[in-house]
């Protein structure tokens, strides 16, 4: 039987990559709103097609729909709709 600490350990070695971004929730928001989101109502992180990526999806200044995709491990902005 393993004991608890070496079973988090092992937990967390298996962890997939996207547990591993490097850019939190808290820089995530300053580059969404950098890029023109300037009410944001969604910020997740989210592990696509081996990217990890912070998604957000909220308002512009003008009220316009925007949606902004962070990658989560260097910070580059993926896209903007």
């Amino acid at each position: 039987m393993l004991r608890p600490a070496l079973a988090l350990a092992v937990v967390l070695l298996s962890a997939p990559a996207f547990a591993q971004a490097s850019i939190g929730i808290d820089e995530a928001l300053v580059i969404v709103r950098a890029n023109g989101m300037a009410v944001v109502a969604k910020l997740e992180h989210e592990h696509e097609k081996g990217v990890s990526k912070w998604e957000a999806e909220g308002l512009d200044a003008a009220g316009k729909k925007l949606e902004i995709e962070i990658n989560a491990v260097d910070g580059k902005v993926i896209s903007i709709k």
